[in-house]
């Protein structure tokens, strides 16, 4: 479960992506663009934003893999809410260093401490960009049309992550594209859209009349 809550909690970090460096900067220095990214993140206000996950096991083409959809809510420093749509409705809501995980309409959800744990590929926001020098190598690479990769490496691999790829658009600077790899090369792809000022009241509140276990 704690795996993967982090995978969740990963792929919906990173793909919050909401502001980058401008491109001439992105050229320069990969941990520019990420400095920048997060400063640029932190002065939006709460966004919104719509997801396509595929999950696609190490071997398989891309159209065989499981694909689920759902809506972002970001309020960074602060917090970072998903919720996917039926028929795999769940929700996540990581405030801070604690994680919320609950599906709708059941009266039992978890809630996870997160500041013993290593948390590879979530410190991406529980650290400053200088911590994450020492925990990452990174660089950048070209992608498609307007486009670049930001790929990040945890010095340290863990199970759950060894490599993630962001694609933004160096046009309006969005996230298009996240991908992360764990140990077995097992691929999670996210597909970025449909970006909206402001986020729904109460979105950054963990439900009320559910009773939470910590594992």
């Amino acid at each position: 479960m704690m795996s993967a809550v982090r995978a969740a909690v990963l792929a919906t970090v990173v793909a919050s992506a909401f502001g980058f460096a401008p491109a001439a900067q992105a050229a320069d220095d990969p941990w520019q663009v990420l400095d920048d990214f997060r400063r640029g993140l932190e002065s939006s206000g709460p966004l919104s934003a719509g997801f396509v996950q595929t999950f696609v096991p190490f071997g398989f083409a891309p159209e065989d893999g499981e694909t689920e959809r759902g809506s972002l809510a970001i309020d960074l420093p602060g917090c970072l809410r998903w919720d996917y749509t039926p028929p795999f409705e769940k929700a996540f809501l990581l405030c801070g260093r604690t994680v919320h995980h609950w599906n709708p309409g059941e009266p039992v959800g978890q809630r996870y401490d997160l500041s013993e744990q290593p948390a590879p590929g979530l410190d991406f926001f529980l650290l400053t960009t200088g911590d994450l020098r020492n925990r990452y190598e990174a660089e950048l690479d070209a992608a498609e049309g307007n486009r670049l990769r930001l790929v990040l490496r945890p010095l340290e691999p863990s199970e759950d992550v060894v490599e993630v790829q962001v694609v933004i658009d160096a046009g309006d600077q969005r996230l298009r594209e996240l991908t992360y790899y764990d140990a077995q090369r097992n691929e999670n792809r996210f597909l970025v859209g449909d970006y909206r000022s402001g986020a729904p009241p109460g979105r950054f509140q963990p439900p009320a009349g559910i009773q939470w276990e910590e594992p």
